[in-house]
């Protein structure tokens, strides 16, 4: 076949694809307190459930705050005191791509795949990136719980920890990533002190078993799609 017309077809299909691919927007299901949002070009308003925000909306929430948003097939949970950008909210004809930036604060979500189509949906921050497919987990930046499905965390020099249901691990000040630890998820996040110690603790009595390295070689076969979380 004619090179050009190798091109041209090339061509007439990327065009298809964009051309097919459209902007969706979220919606605000619910809200607690103080949350707010800004739509570019415009000044903050007040949110209300039912509030339908497009692409590139900041949502803000105040002090003993919460909104839930829904995005696509899937929830998001925005925790008190944070601010999230909803940078792309896209839907093509094999599915739907979601890139969320953090830029303070902590987000629970809930990501829920559609039968027979892709679901990405990516939960950024200034030193890690979330990349969803089907799961759930709390995250905020440094600190990471697992309610379900898996997790990769890696880090710069190559570390690299699975995060299972029932997990939670987080990044120490040298870049290094704690063992997993099996925890109650009753309270999230808010207790991430108590978290933080026990990990340590379980890593502590880790050190001279022979499994200690179990969680950076090969994670275990399961159904759960995979979380992977990178730290820059």
């Amino acid at each position: 076949m004619n090179k050009k017309a190798i091109l041209a077809g090339a061509m007439l299909t990327m065009a298809i694809s964009l051309a097919m691919a459209a902007t969706s927007n979220a919606t605000i299901v619910e809200i607690a307190g103080k949350v707010e949002y800004l739509v570019p070009g415009k000044d903050w308003r007040p949110a209300k459930a039912g509030d339908v925000i497009p692409r590139g909306t900041i949502v803000s929430t105040g002090f003993k705050s919460t909104a839930i948003l829904r995005v696509g097939t899937s929830t998001v949970t925005v925790k008190p005191i944070t601010r999230l950008s909803l940078d792309e909210i896209l839907q093509t004809s094999s599915g739907t791509q979601t890139q969320l930036f953090l830029l303070a604060g902590r987000v629970k979500a809930d990501v829920a795949p559609q039968a027979g189509q892709t679901t990405e949906f990516q939960v950024k921050s200034a030193t890690a990136t979330a990349s969803v497919r089907g799961t759930g987990f709390e995250f905020d930046g440094i600190n990471l719980l697992v309610d379900k499905g898996l997790v990769q965390l890696r880090t710069p020099s190559g570390m690299i920890r699975y995060v299972g249901a029932g997990e939670f691990s987080y990044v120490s000040v040298s870049g290094g990533v704690s063992a997993p630890a099996a925890v109650s998820l009753e309270d999230g996040l808010d207790r991430v002190d108590e978290l933080v110690d026990q990990a340590d603790q379980e890593s502590s009595s880790a050190i001279s078993a022979p499994d200690s390295l179990i969680g950076v070689l090969d994670p275990p076969i399961t159904e759960s799609a995979t979380v992977t979380i990178t730290i820059e």
